[in-house]
């Protein structure tokens, strides 16, 4: 049963419970380590080449005396580039088939700074030698029951600076997709609970906007809608279908080596960044 909140002041608002009520709520089932294990090539071919990842190291301070803990670093996607740049990065996940694609682009690419870690949000992190480092980073990674204290963690973690990427909904989702397939579609909670939950803990974040172009360009049809499936658990064939019309009827170009598709609602993330002179104690 949903437990109803007694609120008469700010301070009253229950963020944990909040959080916790609006994933049950989320039409989209979270992925365990196995799932990602299975998913990591994918993941990583279209992760690679994103435009995220200039648009969130540009944030970052990062030079050869730095050192930066990767949480939920999946295969590299920001553990690589940033380790060409600094001293040392420790690289988190809980899917083992993530570090291994990590581990091995980073032979390829002749880069031996990186030490990944096999652990998740729950584990306690100084059992696996994890010490302080000075940046701790957190992107896209904190689909997790207790947000409270996985935000507590990466402070403890941090002798600088924390980084936490969230979504702004409905990113990185497309609503549009749900309704051609004639599935609900329940957001779940985004950025703005963690700024909240951030508060109550007596932390003031800045706070940068991370937007992707609406205009997705594909290699082939079936790219694109490869580029929407992963959105879903479990299609039938006739969903399958019905989303490879939703991706056709989005195609605002098309050559031969490559289409562009248009997404009415762009990806979006809020980037969150604090340190320890942004933490006040609050009565």
């Amino acid at each position: 049963m949903k437990k109803i909140q007694n609120i008469s002041v700010y301070d009253d608002i229950d963020w944990q419970l909040l959080w916790q009520q609006s994933r049950s709520a989320k039409s989209w089932t979270s992925k365990n380590a196995k799932d990602w294990d299975k998913k990591a090539e994918a993941f990583a071919g279209r992760t690679r080449d994103s435009a995220y990842v200039d648009l969130f190291l540009k944030h970052l301070d990062l030079d050869k005396d730095v050192s930066v803990l990767d949480v939920g670093c999946g295969p590299g996607t920001l553990a690589l580039p940033i380790a060409k740049q600094v001293r040392q990065v420790t690289a988190l996940d809980y899917s083992q088939g993530m570090l291994e694609l990590l581990d091995e682009r980073a032979r390829q690419e002749g880069i031996n700074n990186i030490r990944t870690v096999h652990c998740g949000w729950e584990d306690d992190w100084s059992e696996f030698d994890i010490s302080p480092h000075t940046l701790v980073i957190a992107s896209r990674s904190m689909n997790i029951p207790d947000l409270a204290g996985a935000l507590q963690k990466l402070g403890h973690y941090a002798t600088d600076t924390i980084y936490v990427a969230e979504r702004i909904a409905p990113s990185p989702f497309d609503p549009d997709a749900f309704t051609a397939l004639g599935r609900e579609f329940n957001s779940g909670p985004d950025y703005i609970y963690t700024v909240n939950m951030l508060y109550h803990l007596g932390i003031h974040p800045r706070i940068e906007r991370i937007e992707l172009a609406r205009e997705l360009r594909f290699e082939n049809l079936d790219r694109a809608v490869q580029g929407y499936a992963w959105m879903f658990r479990d299609l039938l064939p006739e969903e399958v279908q019905a989303l490879e019309n939703f991706v056709r009827n989005r195609i605002i170009k098309q050559k031969d080596d490559h289409l562009i598709v248009k997404r009415d609602h762009p990806q979006r993330w809020a980037l969150l960044s604090w340190s320890k002179d942004d933490i006040e104690a609050r009565s």
